[in-house]
């Protein structure tokens, strides 16, 4: 518990602060360029990314300063270019990483579903005009929204991939699980686990104290997720379904000994969670008047 005046408390009062200003943080086009490019190819320095992406060096030079500053980008190391000039090479932190997860939109602006509806938001229209799965052709706010919201998925596997070392138990998992064919599943809960690892971390939630890192944070709601999807019953399914939901849990769960360990940790946590549910239930059921019965 903190105590009003003490020093945790004073830590904990600019944490929240840290978090309320990322969340009404407005990017700037170039900005997202920035963050979108570290997160699908890893680490790079400046020159990479505007020579990759066909921005401004002075640009992008501007937008990793910005960057760093709320603490989204680092320097991950420095190498000597061929030129003998010291590079200094960037990557994203996890705070970065998640953030960037946390803003996938999830919902479809009607006028891209139904092509009758007028497209007063000119979304149709710019998708006829440019190829925003391409990170070097965001221009707009609008852009930046299509890109997120059309292309992000397709991109997951290289962010896997290449940031492997901020989740390792999860990205360094990822191609067993395209295997099993469950990344979906874990993509389709990315956004709001991002978001809800964030909120947790920096109000020094129970859930956050407790594993003590984002890393561990992210990792547990991952799986916590991923378990409560699979396990969430099934009854309009055929048994073949069924098993193969089941090949599935078991061959994430015992692909590594810290798996199983955070298996049993979940399991508890579900089972524990279900039986409260259970509880409440039979309460209120115990306290509802009695059934009459009409002629």
């Amino acid at each position: 518990m903190y105590m009003k005046g003490d020093s945790n408390t004073e830590k904990w009062k600019e944490k929240v602060q840290q978090f309320e200003e990322s969340e009404v943080k407005r990017l700037r086009v170039p900005e997202w360029r920035v963050i979108l490019a570290l997160a699908y190819n890893g680490h790079q320095s400046r020159y990479d990314i505007s020579k990759a992406h066909n921005t401004h060096y002075g640009t992008v030079h501007h937008s990793v300063k910005n960057m760093k500053k709320a603490g989204w980008v680092k320097v991950v190391k420095k190498r000597y270019s061929m030129k003998n000039v010291l590079t200094q090479i960037y990557g994203l932190t996890r705070e970065g990483l998640l953030w960037l997860l946390s803003r996938i939109p999830r919902s479809f602006h009607p006028s891209l579903i139904y092509s009758s509806e007028e497209d007063t938001l000119g979304l149709r229209k710019a998708l006829s005009e440019k190829d925003v799965s391409k990170v070097e052709n965001l221009e707009t706010q609008r852009d930046v929204h299509l890109h997120l919201l059309l292309d992000f998925d397709f991109n997951v596997d290289k962010i896997a991939e290449n940031n492997t070392n901020l989740f390792p138990l999860i990205f360094g998992n990822w191609n067993l699980y395209k295997e099993l064919g469950v990344t979906q599943d874990i993509i389709g809960e990315l956004p709001q686990t991002a978001f809800s690892t964030l909120v947790d971390y920096y109000h020094d939630y129970p859930e956050a104290l407790r594993l003590g890192s984002l890393e561990k944070l992210f990792t547990y709601k991952c799986y916590y997720n991923f378990l409560k999807l699979h396990s969430g019953g099934h009854p309009n399914i055929d048994t073949e379904s069924k098993d193969q939901i089941l090949g599935e849990t078991v061959g994430v769960f015992g692909s590594s000994p810290e798996l199983q360990k955070l298996f049993c940790e979940i399991s508890s946590q579900l089972k524990k969670t279900l039986s409260e549910k259970l509880t409440f239930i039979e309460t209120v059921r115990s306290r509802l008047p009695p059934r009459t019965t009409h002629s």
